[in-house]
């Protein structure tokens, strides 16, 4: 089986105690009893430009993450 994640991130800054979040996939599908072939593959990074609504568009009509955040 595979599975597609795609979370976008909205606050300014990182969590406290970041961990890298396929470090977290991986070990949630462990956790739950799910035997993990690889490393989840991430893309981009958490503060990377954003669609203006959650769940639109990753097209270049992206918006810059401090204004996202500030909304």
């Amino acid at each position: 089986m595979k599975a597609q994640v795609k979370f976008e991130w909205r606050q300014l800054q990182e969590p406290e105690g970041y961990q890298d979040p396929a470090y977290v996939i991986k070990n949630a599908l462990q956790a739950a009893g799910y035997s993990v072939a690889s490393h989840p593959d991430v893309k981009g990074v958490w503060d990377e430009d954003k669609p203006a609504h959650l769940g639109g568009k990753w097209d270049e009509t992206r918006l810059p993450h401090e204004e996202i955040t500030n909304e």
